[in-house]
């Protein structure tokens, strides 16, 4: 496999762990890396910081064990520089839950870095910037009070 497709399963993996609710794996696939939100420019630096904070925001709905949203990612564009990469791709979640017909909740840009050691690539650091807010009341715990993302 190329280093493009690596990197593409990279960029696509993150969005399959969030939606599966798996915080472990997507602090697995953080480990060693930044993750900063936009426009507060928060920073977690560390499996151990992402692991928390989506265990503390993200609402896990118990009838899938899931947040039950979908994350669409597209429009991906990867610089492959030597040992280091660049990307850029848009990103969109949906959510619908049994009161809450489906609609998109979030949409944004990733910009992502990631280096390339032993062989395998893995992210050095992703920034979240959303272009706009829908409801977010069934997928972040008080969405209001309990996150900078705002």
């Amino acid at each position: 496999m190329s280093d493009y497709q690596l990197i593409q399963q990279l960029v696509y993996s993150y969005a399959g762990r969030i939606d599966a609710g798996d915080f472990e794996a997507v602090a697995a696939l953080m480990a060693e890396a930044k993750l900063i939100f936009l426009p507060s420019a928060e920073v977690l630096e560390g499996s151990r910081q992402v692991f928390a904070a989506h265990v503390l925001r993200v609402k896990i709905h118990p009838h899938t064990g899931t947040p039950c949203t979908t994350h669409y990612v597209n429009n991906l564009v990867i610089k492959l520089d030597g040992d280091q990469a660049s990307a850029q791709s848009l990103f969109t979640v949906t959510q619908g839950l049994e009161n809450f017909p489906l609609q998109t909740i979030m949409s944004g840009r990733y910009y992502d870095r990631f280096v390339k050691e032993r062989e395998e690539w893995r992210f050095s650091e992703r920034t979240i910037a959303p272009d706009y807010f829908g409801d977010l009341a069934f997928h972040l715990n008080d969405f209001e009070k309990n996150t900078k993302l705002q």
